[in-house]
């Protein structure tokens, strides 16, 4: 069976194809009579507009771009989510990108967004280059960027930044007040700049709650359960050994967890462990895990509002910049020291 054009709507509803396309697009005052029988016309034939054919009137192709660091990382589903709920309401398609923590795969997959002629892409990566954002925006495509910074950034894309300093300040409170006085941090790729950020809030929490941070170990990880696991093996033969383990990302703490637990030592009696994320395996597992929440669907959800803001603004669009703050989850996974 044939697809349904615009010609066959414009002969069943007896007007021109510049009539119909009118009514389509908005983009000139019709007859309600006549708007009317086009409406008609294109119910019952079925026809439904190209989108290509729309892209080249609007100059919008109603796709966006989202870049992600690791599919695989529960972090992800949540935001991926919130993005979708917005551009499901406005019509508009995203073209997801898997970066794997890889710049040069990150411009690569930039440049083939462009080349789809994106409206606008999400940088919501851990691993960023201010190159990958001006790839973007020397092509006249609109950026939100998510935790990432950079002093050329602010008059190239709108931000959200994420405020780990409150979260954090909390965990690290609550095990102090526990009698906890040797606390490790497993961090991040101290390459990509949100794992610097949690490092240095970490050791801005030790000093303000009376510990000594130049004491503390830190062991650097890779933001997966495998990196997680052989901080702990690095972590178990210090002298002396930490009582507690803030890790920069819950998949770290459920390395941790699972190698401690494999190791003979009962949590959080041997030893507490703070993640930081809250996803939803935080809560289920055994014993289940205290973290540093931050609301990731909503955070989805504001940044494809915020490149949808952009998008209609045009070249004129103003940058927004958004802060969102983090809170601390107590659950199973920590006690109070002896």
């Amino acid at each position: 069976m044939n697809r349904v054009t615009i010609r066959d709507v414009a002969n069943r509803a007896g007007v021109s194809q510049s009539t119909v396309s009118h009514v389509l697009n908005k983009t000139r005052v019709v007859e309600e009579a006549t708007r009317q029988k086009v409406l008609n016309a294109i119910e019952e034939l079925g026809y439904r507009p190209s989108q290509v054919a729309r892209s080249l009137i609007s100059k919008r192709t109603k796709t966006a771009g989202l870049l992600i660091s690791d599919v695989s990382n529960p972090f992800y589903p949540d935001v991926i989510l919130g993005v979708e709920e917005i551009a499901f309401t406005e019509d508009y398609s995203i073209f997801l990108c898997n970066t794997n923590y890889d710049l040069e795969r990150g411009l690569k997959l930039v440049q083939s967004l462009v080349d789809k002629s994106v409206d606008g892409i999400l940088f919501m990566s851990s691993s960023m280059s201010l190159q990958m954002v001006q790839e973007a925006v020397e092509n006249q495509i609109h950026a939100v960027v998510l935790d990432w910074e950079d002093s050329n950034l602010q008059e190239m894309a709108s931000t959200i930044t994420i405020n780990f300093e409150s979260g954090i300040q909390q965990a690290v409170r609550h095990l102090v007040e526990g009698g906890h006085q040797r606390i490790a941090h497993v961090s991040g790729p101290l390459s990509l700049w949100t794992a610097q950020v949690r490092k240095q809030c970490f050791l801005k929490a030790l000093e303000q709650n009376g510990l000594d941070p130049q004491q503390a170990a830190i062991i650097e990880g890779d933001l997966r359960i495998e990196g997680g696991r052989k901080a702990f093996e690095q972590l178990w033969q210090l002298n002396p050994r930490p009582t507690a383990v803030f890790a920069a990302n819950d998949l770290m703490a459920l390395g941790l967890v699972w190698a401690a637990r494999n190791s003979g030592l009962e949590l959080p009696k041997d030893l507490s462990v703070v993640g930081l994320d809250d996803i939803d395996l935080a809560s289920k597992v055994s014993p289940s895990l205290s973290t540093i929440a931050l609301p990731r669907r909503e955070i989805g959800k504001m940044a494809m509002q915020m490149l949808l803001e952009m998008i209609r603004n045009g070249k004129e669009a103003a940058k927004s910049r958004i802060t969102v703050d983090t809170t601390f989850v107590l659950r199973q996974s920590t006690q109070r020291v002896g």
